[in-house]
């Protein structure tokens, strides 16, 4: 926690705070940026003769954008109760 002296906020919980930006950062990512752009740069050298992304692959993609969304809203709000 850090102290602010005088301030109407009287702590603020930065474990939290950091966390929650980042994931929301990422999830907005994972959300936003094209799903082959993600693939080409993480998984597109991993297989032989693929062209593009598997359905699967882009549910889980998008998923865990929301995922990950959702639980750095969660732990922005809890800083602040």
């Amino acid at each position: 926690m850090i102290q602010v002296i005088g301030s109407p906020l009287a702590t603020i919980g930065t474990q939290e705070v950091i966390p929650g930006i980042v994931m929301c950062v990422m999830g907005f990512c994972l959300l936003f940026v094209s799903v082959d752009k993600i693939w080409t740069v993480a998984e597109k050298w991993k297989t032989i003769g693929g062209e593009r992304p598997s359905k699967s692959y882009v549910i889980i993609t998008r998923t865990l954008g929301i995922v990950f969304l959702v639980v750095g809203v969660g732990l922005l709000v809890s800083s602040l109760m």
